[in-house]
């Protein structure tokens, strides 16, 4: 799916780049849902993040997110996303067998 970003239902975007990505990844999991499909179904996340990222908090909340799947993961770092206000965007790519 496209890159989602950590906006939530009521278009708010936290400034916090953690709080971003928790809301990114629950847009991950609805439209997942919305497909019939759950977090084990996630075979790749690519994550684009602007300026500094707590790493362990970052790690916390993704292996709290994949539970004991693990899909195959790429970081990159960014010099801007769609609006100044976005800090992380996380693509996911999704398949059942």
């Amino acid at each position: 799916m496209a890159g989602q970003v950590g906006k939530g239902a009521d278009g708010r975007v936290p400034e916090d780049p953690i709080e971003q990505a928790e809301l990114a990844l629950d847009n991950i999991r609805r439209n997942l849902e919305a497909a019939g499909m759950g977090v084990g179904d996630v075979v790749k996340l690519t994550w684009y993040v602007v300026g500094a990222i707590d790493a362990q908090r970052r790690r916390e909340i993704l292996t709290a997110w994949l539970g004991d799947h693990r899909p195959a993961s790429t970081f990159l770092y960014v010099a801007g996303l769609a609006s100044p206000e976005y800090k992380v965007e996380i693509d996911a790519v999704a398949c059942r067998a």
